[in-house]
């Protein structure tokens, strides 16, 4: 089970920071028919909203909360609205745990325990001041934070991980660009014949704004591209024409490793998301979820003075198991 892939997720679809949520009683509208969810109580949701509060005010000081958006919006109530997003999915993601039957085994059900003891037995009197939790909140919120990574596991379970480095490759070229063929015949002779360094003619003549440039197989398709991944390391192509320019390229690393391996994730997580959006959009759609409770509109960011817990994730991922 992946907490970290549920976090991108949730991220990919609301644009969330990653935080907190409530509750009490709430009207959900389900093709015109109000239906009754029990929201997060204010203590449970302050455990995230805290976590998250503390994350950002523990690294750039309580000033952060002053910062505009774009929306004229002050930092802390876009991350408020976000905690209240974030937990929204969480609830839905339980929502369809319990439709399906999905529930924790004993053994995650001992993680949660042990989870439970580890964050709320670390916490200050300050946090607790501020966060307002029991332990029994704390528990309530790490079995529900654990079934929805559950769930959304069990929703991308389709998604296979066997994407290979050649579909995935990332290389490194030079290159050089002119729009006068006589000048690109010139220059490849130059390189080629005379033995020319091809960094300080591109230095010297390239009529293009970027010499060095990292390129992904399959992004464009197009003759640069195509020609670049056919020559080995070192190599140095004839002339192609392309959009109006003439091109001499030379591969100067023929496995970028580390960008070819954050590239497998980075298309991974993308046929992931597709898929749990091909499943939750339609179950969202049915149950529009908004908490309503007042706290959300009255959570303050600028009180908590002492409070610095901001471990929630790092407990669940680190007491999770495998």
């Amino acid at each position: 089970m992946n907490g970290k892939r549920l976090k991108k997720w949730i991220s990919f679809f609301l644009c969330l920071a990653f935080m907190a949520g409530a509750c009490s009683c709430k009207g959900l509208e389900m093709e015109n028919k109000a239906e009754e969810v029990e929201e997060y109580t204010k203590s449970e949701a302050m455990i995230f909203l805290a976590n998250e509060r503390n994350r950002y005010q523990n690294s750039y000081t309580g000033k952060v909360w002053q910062v505009k958006t774009d929306e004229d919006e002050t930092f802390d109530k876009l991350m408020i609205r976000n905690v209240k997003d974030f937990l929204e999915e969480v609830k839905l993601l339980n929502m369809l745990a319990e439709e399906r039957g999905v529930q924790l085994t004993s053994q995650e059900r001992e993680y949660v325990r042990q989870m439970t003891d580890i964050y709320y037995g670390g916490l200050s009197e300050a946090d607790l001041s501020y966060i307002g939790c029991t332990r029994e909140d704390v528990q309530k919120m790490y079995t529900q934070y654990y079934t929805a990574c559950k769930m959304t596991d069990i929703v991308t379970n389709s998604v296979g991980s066997d994407i290979s480095d050649s579909e995935a490759k990332v290389i490194r070229i030079m290159q050089i660009g002119t729009e006068d063929v006589k000048k690109a015949k010139a220059i490849l002779k130059r390189i080629k014949i005379d033995g020319a360094g091809f960094n300080s003619m591109a230095s010297r003549y390239s009529e293009l704004d970027q010499i060095e440039v990292e390129l992904r197989r399959g992004e464009k398709n197009d003759l640069i591209e195509n020609t670049a991944f056919h020559l080995e390391e070192g190599q140095v192509s004839n002339i192609l024409f392309e959009n109006g320019m003439y091109y001499i390229i030379r591969c100067t690393n023929g496995y970028d490793e580390a960008a070819t391996k954050q590239r497998k994730e980075r298309i991974l997580t993308a046929m992931q998301s597709l898929k749990y959006n091909e499943v939750m959009d339609p179950y969202r759609a049915q149950h529009n979820i908004v908490f309503f409770d007042r706290f959300w509109n009255e959570v303050n960011f600028r009180n908590g003075e002492g409070s610095t817990a901001e471990n929630f994730f790092d407990v669940y991922h680190a007491n999770k198991g495998e």
